[in-house]
This record gives structure tokens, sequence and C-alpha cells, in this order.
């Protein structure tokens, strides 16, 4: 391919004789008479113009056009080489020939043949020839010489430049890409500025330009060294005049203006070929597309350079599943100056380069997408783009049901990619998308990656990140409530967010009570959280089961907790009917007493309960249903507070008293406190504040009157009367009057229960006296038959002389009858019928209770008093043991009735009956609550119910034992033992 050869060409010589006033025509060539006319032809349609004359500096002959004539079966090749003689014709005008040769095209396009390479075989031809068939051209080898020195020429006329610089190469190239993109206009193009350059020179600059276009090009194509600037040159590439008509001019090496459209597209796509591929290899990719093509099929021409680009290729092979690292590396290394990514291929190709970059062998994509990705105008593209990577990586692995290890590790890989880029923030912004409309599932996806990336990847240590997911409100909030199960997961994130700082948004700086009593501080700073974002927090407490969490986010945001609450509107407790009412907060006056309606409704009652509320209107009650489904936390209105205090009452443990005000105020009844003292004291003092809060005062009477409600409808004793006491103190006259009737009702009521249940004890304790006699009773009549018969034994076998005999002694004083030792009562505490020394004081077994001792050492105190439990003394002694068990260990609680059962057995010989008697008396009063007096506390009685219901399963357990014993010796049942002969009776006939 790169060796000389030969070929044929037809020759035609065009002239006149001389001295001759004919024109001028075919004087001799190939084929002879019957091709004059064809050859005629062909050479006056590649003439270039009347030449100068001899003396001329500039544009001097020989003329040279080169002329691809397309057939429908052959392409052919006219070379026209206009010429100087020493001939003159009839009319002493110098006569200039034309030597004209055509050859076939074939072997040319075969070894790429340059202008210059036909030239140097042209130029020393001589016509006409001593025969008359073709001649034989020997073309020298095609080394691309033509193109290089036509760079080297154009380099010497652009301004500026200077030998060996890096300018002298880019500007000839700039030059002739854009000479190259022109012709695609259409119109004649003549370069001006060469007219001392010989044939050759211009010939070279001609393989500069179109060596920049296809070869097939060439097959068409029209190229002059020179026109004489006449209209319509037969031309389409020639030099000339500047006054060319109908022609663009272009200077040489004076960088012409391209217009925009195809000739544009084609220089800029051509340029950054050369930029990405270098000269050579373009050069050497357009000489290998040799299919014939006009420079107005624009889209072929385009078509090639796609071809050539590796940006396209790559596309092309991604479409065809045919990609590798290499392909798509090429691709996007051949982008310079963010040009074509506005195509969908851009973003077929960096997607698919992004997939590469996470593999061990992506390495080399990382340089490619970084460049691309740091560009202002390709890097928002590419952004975007990653966004949807890592949200496809969530999608894939929920619809794939892959593990969350590896789609971690996928993440973990692409954003690392990000962080390289330092593009944290800019993804971080594009991640869940528009906010309106907003997209629910996308929104879900997002927080999906975001929460198997961590916050240790998201935003530790990177401040563009922190700022981003500030800016996303929308996406923290959902990220912060799918974290706040996990408490110290939700730390984790809440760490690097920096709710505490003064620069943070309002709704961030509300989660800043979760970080200590110190950083509270900030959410009441300027602009305050709003009543959204002091729901948002309190769900998230609710939901880490944080009681101490969810004390801090009260008490700071207290206000408007309290506005979301008292607000009119959804909520409040659901009527019979399934209505939803709310107390009518215009119905009070600015006192806190009822205004009298204007149709003359009544007043405050007598005694006054919960007001009526109103039912709430349709278009609200329904507004939490149609609340947003993406929101994180649910609609900030009563019904969403409702359920946050509903869901789990331990969590408001340390804020016992404000919830219960909230739930006043939402229409859920309150809880109270633990019925502890100091419980007790703590929310009474929490209560006396909020009763202070000047915003409360419209609702003082409703909050009294369902907060007397947990102290007035059970009696709690003491710690009861704390509570009471902060009730009564309120600052409100109306309600504290109605709270005082109201505990003077409950005062009688229960004075009259007493005396009820005293009646009935003492009816209950006749009921036991009478039975415990009918049994003694029945005791003495079965045994007095037996004591009689050992009587009258005795004495018969009593020996003579004792007077029974004879009748003359003296007779033996007679027991007098009674119980039998075991069994029935024995006497009160105090009485007689009790051994060893006297029973300690009622006063002493309180001291002893009250300093909760062993179980054994209080039961032997207690028993006495347990004989007589309708009396003052036993009642008391009751409750002593209740405050006693209330304060016990549980080994203790366990063993107190047992004991209690053997001293009432061994001291003070009770019957099993009766101790059985007395133990259910005393759980029967535990059960009914009439065993802890006035002050409350004491016994409680599911723990010993629960006691009764063991000790009746074992006794139940003992019961079958000895079922399963008496069974045992009557059948014998041991494996491997041989069963008894059967004794038959010696009479039996039956053997």
């Amino acid at each position: 391919m790169n060796d000389a050869f030969t070929v044929e060409a037809l020759w035609a010589w065009y002239g006149k004789k001389a001295d001759s006033l004919a024109e001028y025509d075919v004087m001799h060539c190939t084929g002879g008479a019957p091709r004059r006319a064809t050859f005629s032809e062909y050479i006056i349609a590649a003439s270039l113009g009347n030449p100068p004359s001899a003396a001329a500096v500039q544009d001097r002959l020989p003329w040279i056009s080169v002329v691809g004539m397309p057939f429908t079966d052959q392409l052919w090749t006219g070379i026209s080489v206009m010429e100087t003689s020493t001939l003159r014709d009839g009319a002493n005008r110098a006569v200039t020939p034309t030597r004209y040769l055509l050859i076939d095209s074939a072997e040319l396009v075969r070894r790429r043949v340059e202008y210059t390479n036909l030239w140097d075989a042209v130029a020393p031809v001589r016509l006409p020839p001593e025969h008359g068939g073709s001649v034989v051209l020997e073309v020298p080898p095609p080394a691309g010489e033509g193109l290089a020195e036509g760079l080297d020429t154009i380099a010497g006329h652009v301004p500026g430049t200077a030998a060996g610089t890096g300018q002298r190469r880019v500007a000839p190239v700039d030059w002739a890409v854009s000479v190259a993109a022109l012709l695609l206009c259409g119109s004649p193009v003549v370069i001006t500025g060469g007219g001392r350059l010989d044939a050759r020179a211009r010939l070279a600059v001609f393989d500069a330009v179109v060596g920049l276009l296809p070869y097939g090009v060439r097959s068409g194509l029209r190229v002059g060294s020179c026109v004489d600037g006449g209209d319509k040159p037969p031309t389409q590439l020639a030099f000339g005049p500047e006054h060319t008509p109908s022609a663009r001019c272009v200077r040489l090496g004076t960088l012409p203006q391209v217009p925009a459209g195809p000739p544009e597209d084609y220089r800029r796509q051509l340029a950054r070929l050369i930029g990405a591929r270098g000269l050579d290899a373009v050069v050497i990719g357009l000489r290998g597309l040799d299919a014939p093509v006009a420079p107005a099929d624009h889209g072929a021409l385009l078509g090639a350079l796609d071809r050539l680009d590796p940006f396209h290729a790559a596309v092309s092979a991604v479409e065809a599943g045919k990609q590798s690292v290499r392909v798509v590396a090429e691709g996007l290394n051949s982008l310079t100056d963010g040009e074509n990514t506005d195509s969908d291929g851009f973003l077929r190709l960096v997607e698919c380069g992004i997939a590469y970059a996470v593999d061990p062998g992506g390495r080399e994509l990382h340089e490619a997408l970084h460049r691309h990705w740091t560009h202002e105008r390709t890097g928002p593209r590419v952004s975007a783009l990653m966004a949807e990577v890592l949200l496809d990586v969530v999608l894939s692995g929920a619809s794939r049901a892959l593990d969350s290890a590896s789609c971690r590790a996928r993440l973990d890989a692409l954003w690392r990619l990000v962080e390289q880029c330092r593009k944290e923030a800019e993804v971080l912004r594009l991640l869940p998308g528009p906010e309106q409309p907003a997209d629910g599932r996308r929104l879900g996806y997002a927080v999906d990656c975001l929460c198997l990336l961590g916050p240790d990847r998201m935003a530790d240590g990177r401040a563009g990140a922190v700022r981003a997911l500030w800016d996303t409100r929308r996406l923290t909030l959902e990220v912060l409530a799918r974290e706040s199960a996990d408490p110290a997961r939700l730390v984790d994130w809440l760490t690097p967010l920096a709710p505490a700082a003064h620069e943070a948004p309002a709704w961030l700086r509300a989660w800043a009570v979760l970080s200590g009593r110190e950083a509270g501080q900030v959410s009441r700073a300027e602009p305050r959280p709003t009543a959204e974002d002091a729901v948002h927090v309190l769900t998230a407490t609710v939901r880490a089961r944080r009681p101490d969490w969810t004390a801090e986010a009260v008490g700071w945001l207290w206000p408007q907790l309290y506005a979301v609450a008292a607000e009119p509107g959804d909520g409040g407790r659901t009527g019979e009917d399934g209505a939803t009412f709310r107390f009518p907060l215009l119905g009070r006056n600015r006192g806190g007493s009822w205004k009298p309606s204007s149709a003359g409704a009544p007043g405050i009652p007598e005694n006054p309960r919960t007001p009526e509320r109103l039912p709430v209107s349709s278009h609200q009650a329904a507004s939490a249903d149609r609340a947003d489904p993406a929101a994180p936390f649910g609609p900030p209105d009563a019904r969403t507070l409702r359920d946050l205090l509903t869901a789990d009452p331990d969590v408001w443990q340390h804020c016992r008293a404000q919830a219960d005000v909230l739930s006043c105020l939402v229409g859920v009844s309150p809880v109270g406190p633990p019925w502890r003292e100091a419980a007790c004291v703590t929310y009474a003092q929490s209560l006396h504040r909020i009763f202070r809060d000047r915003n409360l005062e419209p609702f003082l009477y409703l909050l009294v009157d369902e907060l007397a409600g947990l102290v007035l409808d059970e009696f709690r004793g003491r710690e009861g009367g704390i509570v009471l006491t902060v009730l009564l103190r309120v600052p409100h006259e109306a309600a504290a009057a109605d709270l005082r009737r109201r505990v003077a009702a409950r005062e009688e009521e229960w004075r009259r229960r007493q005396e009820d249940w005293e009646r009935e004890r003492a009816v209950h304790a006749q009921r036991l006296s009478e039975r415990e006699a009918a049994h003694n009773a029945q005791l003495r009549a079965a045994r007095q038959p037996q004591e009689s018969q050992a009587a009258q034994k005795a004495a018969l076998e009593r020996p003579p002389g004792t007077g029974l005999a004879t009748g003359t002694g003296p007779r033996p004083a007679t027991a007098a009858p009674g119980p039998h030792v075991g069994h029935g009562r024995p006497p009160a505490p105090g009485g007689a019928g009790r051994r060893g020394e006297g029973p300690g004081t009622l006063q002493e077994f309180v001291r002893a209770a009250a300093h909760v001792g062993s179980s054994r050492d209080l039961a032997a105190m207690w028993a006495p008093f347990t004989l007589e439990l309708e009396s003052a003394a036993g009642r008391e002694a009751l409750e002593a043991a209740g405050r006693w068990w209330e304060k016990a260990q549980d080994g203790e609680r366990a063993t107190l009735f047992g004991h209690l059962e053997g001293t009432l057995l061994t001291e003070h010989r009770c019957s099993v009956d009766v101790t059985a008697d007395i133990l259910h008396e005393i759980r029967r009063l535990i059960m009914v609550g009439l065993a802890s007096g006035h002050s409350g506390g004491g016994w409680q009685a599911g723990p010993v119910l629960r006691e009764a219901k063991r000790d009746l399963r074992a006794r139940r357990s003992r019961v079958r034992e000895l079922r399963w014993i008496r069974l045992l010796a009557h059948v014998n049942l041991t494996p491997r033992t041989p069963r008894k002969p059967k004794k038959w009776n010696k009479g039996s006939t039956a053997r």
C-alpha cells in the first residue's frame, strides 16, 4: 500500500495551432476523433478561466484542476493542467495549451492517493505522446506528506506563529478544520492570500483541507490551484482573488467564521475528535472512510465523524450491550468543554461509567468521571444521574430481596466517588426529588439510601453535606423518623447535624432538646421552632421509648405542644355517636368562667362536671385523613398528640403532670402519678407551675375537673392528699369552690360506705362466731360417749379402797366440758385462755411493722389481733401489717401468711378450720379494699390473690401425691416386678 505504483490514464491535448485564428479544441486524444467531443466537454467543464500574462508575478501558470467524476458504474478522476507555451495564434496572442488526463479512481482510492501525489505523477508527462493509446503514470507512494506540507504552508501564513512553537501546530489545524467545514455550506470556497505559492504548494493546502474530510468526498470534489475571479467558478475549493463573486473567500492563515448549523457542528465535532484522539489518528480514520459522499450530504459527513468519535462508538457499544471499561473510558475522555452532554447517549455512557467505576477494575474511569463531574456544564447532570443510580441500588435491592450488606457495600462504593469529587451536598439535595409535587416513594428510597450509608458516611466532618441536610428538611425529618426507634442511632445522626448550633434552622434547633439541658436553650432562640417541629421531636422521643428525652422535649417545647393541644379543630374525646368533641375555646371569658349563652342557657350548675364539648365540622375531622402520606411524623394536630399520649404510658413517667394536662386538652383521660409520696410531690410541684401559666387560664376549670377525678374517684390516702392540696390552690375561684364541694360530697359518701362496711363486717363476725360455736358443740357431742366409756373403764380398773367400789370415798372432780386442746377459737388477746406472757400492745406492733422486721416476728405479734378482725384493734393491726407488706421484700412477703398460720395453730391453739377462716377473712378484706384504711397504700389485691392461688395449687399437688401413693399401695405398678400370685380359696372348685 505504501509502494509506488502505475496507473493507465486516458489523455487529451487541448489547444490550437500556431498562427491559427480558430478556437481552442482537442487536438489529440486517446481514441482519436470519436472521443474528441467528450474530452472537449470534460476540459471545458474543468477550465479555471483566463490565465494572467506571462509577466504576472502572482497566480502564474501552470493552473491545475482536479475533478472527481462519479458515474453510475465507475469513478473517474480528471486532471487538467493549463501551461504556458511559446506559440502565438493568428491574432498574435499567446497560446495556452491544456494537458488533460482521465484516470480510473479505483486504484487511487485503494491507495489513498493525495493531490500532491497526482501532481508528482502528472508533471513529467508530455503530450501528445508518439502513440494514440493511453499513457502510464508512475504514482509515488502516498505517505501523507501532502497534508503535512499543507499544514506547514498554512503555518507560514498564520500571524504570530514561529517555528518550533506549539501554536504553529495548532493554528494551521484549526484553520484547515474551519475551511473543511465551510465546504458543507454548498457555495464555492476561494482561498486568498496565496498568490506567490506554486502549484504543488497549493495542492498541498488542498490536501490539508480535504484530508480532514472523509476520503470518499474526493470522488465528487472539484479543486483548482487558481481561478480567474469570474462569476460562478467551476470549482468547490480553489485559490483565487478576493473579488470572486458568488464565492466564500477565506484568507490563507486567517481563521474564518463558520456559520451555525451542520458546518459548525462538523467543525466542533472534528475539533473535539482531534483534541481527544490526536490529528494523526483522526486523519487515518477519515482516510478509511472511502465511500463516495458529497459535501452537501451533511448527515453522511456527521455520521462519518460519529463512527470515528470514541464517544459515539462507546454509546453504540452500550446500546448494543458490547461495552467495556476501555470503550467507556475512551468515550468519556473524548468529550471536552461539556459538549454532547445534552444527549441521552451521554447520560447512558456516564451511567455505565459509574457502574464500572465501583468495580475493582474500573479505576481508569475515575479521572474521566471526575473531569465531567467537576465541569460547570456537565456537573449538575452527573450529580442528578448519581442520585438516580443511588436510588436504583436501593430499589433493586428491595425488588430482588437482596440483603442489606450487599446494598450497603454497593452504596459505599458509589458514595466514595461522590466524596472524591466533593459533590455530597449536590447529590443530597437531588435525592428526594422536587418539593412539589412530592413523590412519597422516591423519598422513601432516598431515606433507605441514607440509612444504609449511615451518619458517618453522610455528614461526619463535611460542612457541605450538613448544610444540604439542613436545606432538605423533608428528607432529614424522614431519616430522623426512621432512626428514632434506635436511640443510639438517632444520637449518631443528630451529632453531625449539630442542632444546638445557633445558625441551624429553627426546625432543626427543636431537636437540640435531646442533646442536654444546656443545648436545649437554643430551642427558645428566635425564630422559634413551630408547633409542627415540636410534634416531630415528641414523636421521635416516644418511638425511642426514652422517658428522659420525652421530659426534655415537653419541658423546652411546652408552648408549642400546648398550642397544638389547645388548637380548635380535630381531636378531643370521641362521643358515643363517633363524633369528635373539643371544648369550646370561645365559650370562656377572660377569667375562665363560662359565659351564659344568648339563648338563655343555664350557667354553671350546682355541682359542675366536665363541660360539654362541641363537635368538630366534617372538613376539620377529615383533615388528618387527608394528610400527606409521606409525612414522616404525621400531621401536627390534636389527633397525633392524642396517639402519642396513649401509645406508651411509661415513656411519660418523668413528665406525668404535663402529659396529664395535654391529655385533658386533647380529650384523653389523665393517668396520674405513681402513688408514692416522692412521685406525688414532684407531680404536685409540676402542676403548681403549670397552673401559673396565664395562657392556661381559659382551661383551668377543665383541668381541675379532670385531674380531681384521679384523687376523688378512688381513695389515694396521704399521697392523694398532696395532689388534692395543689388542685384546691388553683388560681381560679370557681374551679376551687367546685372542687371543695366535690371533696365534701366525697367525704360524706365515704362515711356512709364505711358505716355499711362496719355493719357488714359485724354480721360476718356474728356468723363466724355462730358457726364456730356450732362446730365446738358438735365436737363435744361426738366426744361425750367416748369420755363416758373411758370413765366407766377407769372405775372398773381402779383398785379397791378408793371409795368408788363401795361408794363411800370422795368423788373426783369432773372436768368441765370444753373444747379439746387444738380445736376451737381461744380467748381474745388479753383473756385468760392465752399461755405465756401477755400479748404486746397495739402500739408496739405498729412500731414493729414500721421497722420492716422479719415475717416470722411480725406474724407472732400480729396473730393475737387476727382473732378479732372486726374490732378496732384488729382493723388497725391489719392496716399496719399492710404497710409492712408494702415495704418488705418479695421473699418476706411470700412467707408472712405461712408464719401466721403456724402461729395460730401452735401458739394460739386454733383449729385448722378456724385458722383457714381467719386467713380467708384477711384476704377477703384485702380484695374488697378495706384493709388499707383512709391512708391508702399498703396491701395490694393482685399479689395477695396470686399468693393464695399458689398455696391452693401446692395443696392440690399434695392431695394428688397422696392419691398416687394410695394407688401404689394397692396396685403394683413398678416395672419388671412380678405380681404376687393370687391366693385361691381352699374350698373353691374354680381351679
